[in-house]
């Protein structure tokens, strides 16, 4: 299990995260979408999640093991991934490519080593499965650049599972994606995530989204946890209603 104890992180007079409390993979395969206003400290969290931040006061836990001083690759190596809301792929390889230096990474192979690497059929079976499970085998031999916008997502999600995660936290995998391609990317999302196992925690501003698929809903405002719950508290809560539907500041 993944747990947040009393996250707290500030940047000046302003404080993001504040005494943030939560639990994440009780069950495999759960799918947490995180949603709030601009400024609820979103991204701040997942940021400290996966230690491309570290908190001023509180820890975090990965079964039973504190692992606050963790870098951002030792929690990939323990079994932490994220994907950004701003794609990272690379931009002149091929879909196929981009997968297989991901999977080599994983085994802790070098592309000079490939080539002679008795692991040769195994890295490619992988990278096969990859491209399968997120609908991209058509698009194996295209260079990433020339990807649509949908297909970037999923091929940027797909580099994430290639580090065999338990846990995969996604910053609005949605985003730029146009309304057409949106089912397309978070089914295909959902479907391996859960086919997998791994616990998914996904921020998300697309309430629609969120209702269809979560199985629990965190809502954060102003870096404090305003409620935990179904998807349908997003019907039942006023207040959060209130501030899903209100202007606030830029996270």
């Amino acid at each position: 299990m993944l747990e947040a104890r009393n996250l707290r992180k500030s940047f000046g007079e302003l404080v993001a995260t504040d005494d943030i409390t939560l639990e994440f993979g009780k069950e495999d395969g759960e799918l947490v979408f995180i949603v709030g206003p601009n400024g609820a400290g979103k991204t701040t969290f997942i940021n400290l999640l996966t230690g491309f931040l570290s908190p001023d006061e509180g820890s975090i836990v990965l079964d039973g093991d504190d692992i606050t001083g963790m870098s951002a690759n030792g929690r990939v190596d323990a079994g932490i991934a994220r994907s950004f809301q701003v794609v990272k792929v690379f931009e002149e390889m091929t879909v196929r490519e981009n997968l297989r230096t991901v999977v080599l990474t994983e085994q802790g192979k070098t592309w000079s080593l490939f080539s002679m690497a008795d692991g040769h059929e195994k890295v490619e079976a992988q990278v096969e499965e990859l491209l399968e499970k997120f609908r991209l085998e058509d698009a194996a031999d295209t260079v990433a650049e020339e990807l649509p916008h949908g297909d970037r997502k999923l091929l940027d999600v797909a580099m994430s599972f290639g580090l065999d995660p338990d846990y995969l936290l996604l910053d609005e995998p949605t985003s730029g994606v146009s309304t057409r391609e949106k089912e397309y990317v978070i089914e295909t999302i959902v479907e391996v995530g859960r086919a997998e196992g791994v616990t998914t925690v996904t921020i998300e501003h697309d309430m629609d989204i969120v209702t269809e698929y979560a199985d629990r809903v965190v809502a954060l405002h102003q870096g404090t946890v305003h409620g935990v719950g179904p998807p349908t508290m997003l019907e039942t809560d006023d207040e959060l209603r209130r501030l899903l539907l209100g202007v606030g500041d830029d996270e």
